[in-house]
């Protein structure tokens, strides 16, 4: 398993495990894949493990159903813009249609203008002829007076009566024609002052119209700016879109990347535990059998104290008995068995010089064990110094990627605030268009009325103009005229109602338009701080790992350098062991020898008694000084290891001494900058305080000439009257558009205002939170601490150097005495080949010179010798 998991680590740092797109054909040949390694796994008996790729099959499942709901949502969000889109180009040929009716309507404006023009040249040519109506009249009462006087005279009686009737009859005609012409007259001089004021209405209403188109121009430029702006929100929100698509495919990376790493440390992890517990058992039954061995051990140190005690016992008895039996035995006998012995205990000697041959030699190998050990040790310190600055380094570069992204949520929050001070001002517009949308609605109430009663009047004159035919048809083409333009304004009226509607549902679009970008962009930023927030989790998850991977290396060391250390004891108790089964036997060996050689044994094992009482005295004190020098470099050992704890606690408190600093460093940068920034906010308050004390001043300027307005009608005939008036008007109306922008920049800067004071006042309050001399004792103590803990490290390592230096020496001594030892039984032994070459070739001589007798007498003298010297 930690073969496989360290060739996925080595395959995903030379080629990526994962491609850049996920395919369907990947991720079903990796579901393929999933049954197999389940079956090899639990082949295996690795259940744990089979059950966590299960697992993982489910997850990558949910997280699969989940990224295909997230894809149909971004389809979603894609169609939804589209629809905006399209809305915003049908509020485009909106405003186009809506640019055409305000130009039909300039022309149909001119057209009534003109109208207007023949309808006065038309009631002066009826007036005119009315004074000429008037003047025939006063002539033919006059020409009837003279007619009624020159007729009486000339005409007789009889047709005086007849001419007086048809005069008469004439004059009533003619007088009733008068009464009806003056009646006529006085109708149309009423229906002329009412037309009069029928046309000043309109001409009030046409004013009133080409204000409002001039406002409707304005509205519809605004419009077109809001639209401009809305589609540069549109661009933003389609690159914001864009970026976070891209972070989110990162992220999905991201994710898939850590998900695989976090896979191939539980892996791993699972596979130390399992050395770790397998370590831990043979740990167990190692110091079992340690303690088995040691008490063994012990047993057979009893039992060779006792034999040891036997043969004391039985040397005192061997030597009664040599005593008794010296008067007894014979001396070839005696030197035949001296030879005997002699070899015999030539030989236990130099096993014995062997057997501390190789004690030594297994002392030298546990010395070389523990220097390698320390170097190890050392080693395993420069390796974790190196994974420590690795560490610092990840960290480091995490904490710059966190940085970054902070900054970019700080731009993105910016943005929202932006967009939000965008929101309520159209939101402002929007009001003030349903207040104007009112006032034409009563506008158009007002004017319904006049048509009705326009209608009205027109048709008592039609019954009235049916008298006379000759007015009757310049009245109905005046008539006529009339309500042709009626009609047509009219119609203009109900296009621009239609218009209006129109406007007021595009803005509703908008408006549910901006309503679902905001609510798509809350939900992208919420989608994207629960990311940020899953990441955090899987860093301080991984991190976690990292830490508990770094622990389990420790112990699996820690538990490597004990279980070499207890392999050595275990193989140094077992050479003792095999050496005092050895001894044991040959102690067997011996004291069945030593009960058949006790009879040999005389004189000269007093002598060998004592050689061997001088040798053992010395190598009980070569064993005590093994003994003390094993102690010493135990307690050398323990300190080490006290010291290495010790030096690992400093270096982690050390290290996060170093990261405390390190943030209260970092915190007290943002602070200066912060102070820095208050300082520059502060004049910025006071400069924006002074602009706006000025536009106040220039608002209140503009408001008392707002508040007498100049009542200007025909502004168009003004250009040709005096076109200084329509200049100044020109002006007039330029400088209110500057007034309206400068009173949205002045808003917005109220806005900022605010902004800056929330921000200045969010700063008072991070730094009256903010700690104050106390960290900085703190940090004086914590450095202090430092410092004396770095000098206490400083005083260990040398008393480490020292003590090995100590050790070199002791061993430098060691060696020297072996090399006396070996040099002293190198002389013992070679004057003992002296000494019995010398007796040899001693005893040759004489037995060759002296005869037989001589020889009894000799060996008799000699026996008498070794009595006295017994």
């Amino acid at each position: 398993m930690d073969e496989s998991a360290n060739s996925k680590g080595s395959g995903s740092e030379d080629e990526p495990l994962v491609p850049d797109i996920i395919d369907d054909q990947f991720y079903k040949q990796l579901v393929n894949r999933v049954p197999e390694i389940t079956k090899i796994l639990r082949q295996k008996d690795s259940q744990s493990s089979a059950d966590n790729v299960q697992k993982l099959y489910i997850c990558c499942n949910r997280y699969r159903v989940n990224y295909n709901l997230e894809r149909v949502k971004c389809q979603d969000l894609e169609e939804k813009i589209d629809g905006l889109n399209g809305r915003l180009h049908e509020a485009q040929e909106l405003n186009e249609l809506n640019q055409a009716t305000i130009t039909e309507l300039k022309q149909v404006i001119e057209t009534i203008w003109r109208q207007k023009d023949a309808a006065h040249l038309r009631e002066q040519a009826a007036q005119e002829e009315l004074t000429r109506l008037k003047e025939t009249t006063e002539q033919l009462q006059e020409s009837i007076k003279t007619l009624s006087d020159t007729r009486a005279a000339l005409r007789q009686k009889r047709n005086e009566t007849k001419i007086r009737e048809k005069l008469e009859t004439e004059i009533r005609e003619l007088t009733k024609r008068l009464q009806i012409q003056r009646n006529y007259t006085s109708e149309l001089e009423i229906a002329n002052k009412t037309m009069e004021e029928k046309n000043k209405g309109l001409i009030k209403s046409l004013d009133e119209t080409s204000g409002e188109t001039y406002q409707h121009k304005k509205r519809i430029d605004v419009l077109t700016k809001d639209l401009e702006l809305l589609q540069g929100e549109e661009l933003k929100c389609r690159e914001q879109i864009a970026t976070f698509k891209q972070q989110n495919e990162k992220l999905t990376k991201m994710k898939v990347r850590q998900n695989l790493q976090i896979l191939s440390l539980k892996t791993n992890m699972e596979h130390l535990n399992t050395v770790y517990n397998g370590v831990c058992n043979k740990l167990a039954k190692i110091t079992v059998d340690y303690e088995y061995a040691m008490q063994e051990r012990d047993k057979h140190k009893m039992d060779l104290n006792q034999k040891k005690n036997l043969l004391k016992v039985r040397e005192e008895e061997i030597i009664k008995c040599k005593h008794e039996n010296s008067k007894l035995t014979k001396l070839q006998d005696t030197a035949s068995r001296k030879y005997t012995a002699l070899d015999k205990s030539k030989k236990e000697f130099e096993q014995q010089n062997l057997r501390l041959k190789t004690q030594l030699s297994t002392q030298d190998k546990e010395i070389e064990a523990t220097r390698r050990v320390l170097q190890q040790f050392e080693r395993n310190n420069y390796q974790l110094t190196n994974e420590r600055d690795n560490l610092k380094r990840d960290l480091l570069l995490q904490h710059k990627c966190n940085e970054e992204s902070q900054k970019a949520t700080s731009e993105a929050q910016y943005e929202i605030r932006s967009l939000k001070d965008t929101q309520l001002l159209q939101e402002r517009k929007y009001s003030k268009l349903l207040d104007e949308l009112m006032q034409l609605n009563a506008a158009k109430a007002k004017k319904s009325e006049e048509t009705q009663n326009l209608f009205d009047k027109i048709d008592s004159l039609q019954s009235k103009i049916q008298i006379h035919k000759s007015y009757e048809l310049e009245l109905k083409r005046t008539i006529s005229d009339i309500e042709n333009h009626c009609v047509k304004l009219q119609t203009q009226h109900n296009t621009l109602a239609n218009d209006n509607n129109a406007l007021q549902r595009n803005i509703q679009a908008l408006s549910e338009g901006k309503t679902k970008l905001k609510t798509c962009l809350e939900n992208l930023q919420n989608t994207n701080e629960s990311l940020k927030a899953k990441l955090k989790h899987r860093d301080s998850e991984i991190s976690k790992l990292q830490v508990q991977i770094d622990k389990m290396e420790k112990e699996r060391r820690l538990l490597k350098n004990e279980l070499r250390g207890a392999k050595l004891s275990e193989q140094h108790i077992k050479d003792e062991f095999s050496e005092k089964m050895k001894e044991n036997d040959n102690y067997a060996k011996m004291q069945q020898q030593d009960l058949k050689i006790v009879d040999r044994l005389k004189r000269e094992s007093d002598a060998l008694v004592n050689e061997k009482n001088s040798v053992h005295s010395e190598l009980s004190k070569s064993e005590e000084n093994c003994n003390q020098l094993n102690i010493k470099i135990r307690n050398l050992q323990k300190s080490h290891d006290q010291l290495q704890n010790e030096v690992v606690c400093y270096q982690d408190e050390m290290n996060l001494m170093r990261t405390e600093i390190k943030n209260l460093i970092t915190e007290r940068d943002v602070l200066r900058k912060d102070r820095e920034v208050a300082a520059d906010l502060r004049q910025e308050v006071l400069q924006m305080h002074r602009l706006l004390n000025q536009e106040r001043i220039k608002a209140r300027a503009f408001q008392e000439e707002m508040l007498t307005p100049m009542n200007v009608h025909r502004w168009r005939s003004l250009k040709g009257k005096d076109p200084e008036k329509s200049d100044l008007i020109q002006q007039i109306q330029s400088l209110r558009k500057q007034l309206l922008s400068r009173n949205i920049a002045a808003l917005r800067q109220n806005t900022a205002l605010k902004e800056s004071q929330a921000l200045y006042d969010a700063l008072k309050e991070f730094m009256s939170k903010l700690p104050s001399i106390k960290i900085k004792e703190e940090l004086n103590r914590v450095k202090a601490a430092l410092s004396r803990k770095d000098k206490k490290l400083k005083s260990l390592m040398a008393e480490i150097n020292a003590k090995l230096i100590e050790e070199k020496s002791k061993d430098q001594e060691i060696e020297g005495l072996k090399i006396n030892l070996t040099k002293l039984k190198q002389q013992l032994l070679e004057e003992r080949k002296r000494n019995e070459r010398q007796a040899l070739m001693q005893m040759q001589v004489e037995c060759l010179s002296a005869p037989p007798q001589l020889e009894t007498h000799r060996t008799n003298n000699e026996t008498v010798k070794s009595r006295t010297i017994i």
